[in-house]
């Protein structure tokens, strides 16, 4: 005869062997120990709120919670897992058993693994969504830094990776800090919308017992309970919405990674690293390799393989729980946004480490026409249109590359003759001054490098990422509130308890 259920009286079998080490030996393995710090938490608040509402007595939930305070100060070491148990809760529960009896029975009142397990997610998330907030935060600061002392170093500009226009070396930082500022923003709009409680949904269906399900939304440091209870165990787009805006994020800083990559090389030579951010060859010993910034390049391919096993695993499934959502879905995107929180930090090392090669990128500025554009906009500015003045310059280019002893003025007129337009009077000290890439520091007007732009845009950059700072900080405060609320109304329980004869 078969051996019984160990989590049903209604299954007449234990699960088949193969299902135990093949699915839920695995699971347990892999999801137990993240796992504990939500159910500490979730289980506390939940003891709490019953003790409160007169639906669990007081004994009870103080030898409930004295269990659970043990079995979070032990850590995982404290539990054998069982794959029979099917999955981390059952055998959470189990222990509890072991150490207080029937007692234990107490804990699942009102309240499903569903509604658990949806509860413990998004703890998770929210603690992920947190990190990756602040490693913006930091990463911009870092950017904002950086680019203070170098709004006067000129760089060239590239579109197509072909020179295009003289910038500076602040300015694309600032440009950098822009992109990641919108990243930001993505992140706390999934956090918002992360923020609400599903314990009390139950399966799906909520529960009769009248349960506060706002104070335990509370002592877990949501803002709100979750509204509908099948909505709350049946989704989890919070999670699926942060996935996307970590692979967002990880696109600015992965796009910003392979900028300095080309930067970094013997060819453009504008941009050098310590020997700290490089590892070397096995064979070749003069190599100075920067595979860190192959990682951060490569991320973002992580991160959207991740959300997309989330959204392809969710798709077609009826809207309630399920383990394609619940499990499969979010199989690979715990530890994608994880890692990736990490690589913030190292994103900011490396934002801190890069040094530009000043001289190197004022050389690079003055060749190859990177300043065409300035000069046709010196034609505009003595009355040619714009088209003409494109034209103009294009055919000045070419006259200059092949070589045409002219000076610069009778290049000019020689260019404007060519493709058949006027040219307006331009003498030679002004052609020098749209020549020069330098020139670019003192506009002033425009939205270009300037020295006057770059400080507004550093400015306006700076009180951003104080006003995110608050937002960040309002969040951590209300978490701490909320935990410190947790451990009193847990305390008043089991010294009231402890106090009665």
């Amino acid at each position: 005869m078969n051996a019984p259920s160990k989590v049903s009286g209604f299954l007449s079998e234990a699960l088949a062997p193969e299902i135990i080490e093949g699915l839920y030996k695995p699971l347990l393995e892999r999801t137990f120990a993240p796992s504990l710090p939500a159910f500490t938490a979730i289980n506390r608040a939940h003891i709490v709120m019953l003790a409160e509402a007169g639906l669990m007595p007081g004994d009870v939930a103080a030898d409930l919670l004295r269990t659970v305070d043990a079995l979070a100060a032990e850590g995982p070491a404290a539990f054998t897992l069982d794959g029979e148990r099917e999955d981390a809760y059952f055998n959470y529960e189990a222990e509890v058993f072991a150490r207080i009896g029937q007692t234990a029975g107490w804990l699942h009142m009102a309240r499903s693994r569903n509604d658990l397990k949806s509860t413990a997610d998004r703890l998770r998330a929210r603690d992920l969504a947190e990190r990756l907030y602040a490693g913006t935060l930091a990463l911009r600061e870092a950017l904002i830094a950086r680019a203070a002392p170098h709004f006067a170093t000129v760089m060239t500009g590239y579109t197509h990776l072909q020179h295009a226009q003289p910038i500076t070396w602040g300015w694309y930082l600032l440009g950098i800090e822009a992109g990641l500022r919108r990243d930001s923003a993505r992140i706390a709009d999934a956090l918002d919308r992360l923020d609400e409680c599903p314990l009390g949904a139950g399966a799906q269906a909520g529960t009769g017992f009248p349960i506060d399900r706002e104070r335990t939304a509370r002592l877990l440091g949501f803002e709100r309970a979750h509204a509908h209870p099948l909505d709350a165990v049946a989704n989890r787009d919070g999670l699926n919405e942060l996935a996307y805006a970590a692979t967002s994020t990880a696109t600015t800083t992965g796009r910003m990674a392979q900028d300095f990559y080309l930067m970094a090389t013997f060819e453009f030579g504008t941009l050098a690293f310590p020997d700290r951010i490089a590892i070397t060859s096995s064979i070749m010993p003069q190599k100075k390799n920067l595979a860190v910034l192959e990682h951060l390049k490569a991320r973002p391919a992580v991160l959207l393989g991740a959300l997309t096993t989330a959204v392809g695993a969710a798709r077609s499934v009826p809207f309630g729980h399920s383990q394609e959502v619940g499990a499969e879905a979010t199989r690979w995107v715990w530890d994608a946004l994880g890692e990736y929180a990490d690589l913030l930090s190292i994103a900011r090392i490396v934002v801190e480490a890069a040094e530009p090669k000043v001289e190197r990128m004022a050389e690079l500025a003055g060749a190859n026409f990177a300043t065409a554009t300035a000069l046709a906009d010196s034609l505009v500015a003595h009355g040619m249109t714009f088209r003409a003045a494109h034209h103009v310059v294009g055919r000045f280019v070419r006259l200059s590359l092949e070589g045409r002893p002219l000076s610069p003025v009778d290049r000019i007129a020689e260019a404007a003759r060519e493709v058949g337009e006027d040219c307006p009077p331009l003498d030679a000290a002004a052609i020098e001054r749209a020549l020069d890439p330098a020139g670019i520091i003192t506009q002033a007007a425009g939205s270009g490098p300037s020295l006057v732009q770059s400080e507004r845009l550093s400015a306006a950059a700076e009180a951003a990422l104080a006003a995110d700072r608050q937002r960040l900080d309002a969040w951590h405060a209300r978490r701490a509130e909320a935990a410190a609320a947790l451990d009193a109304a847990a305390a008043h329980i089991v010294t009231a308890n402890e106090a009665a004869p």
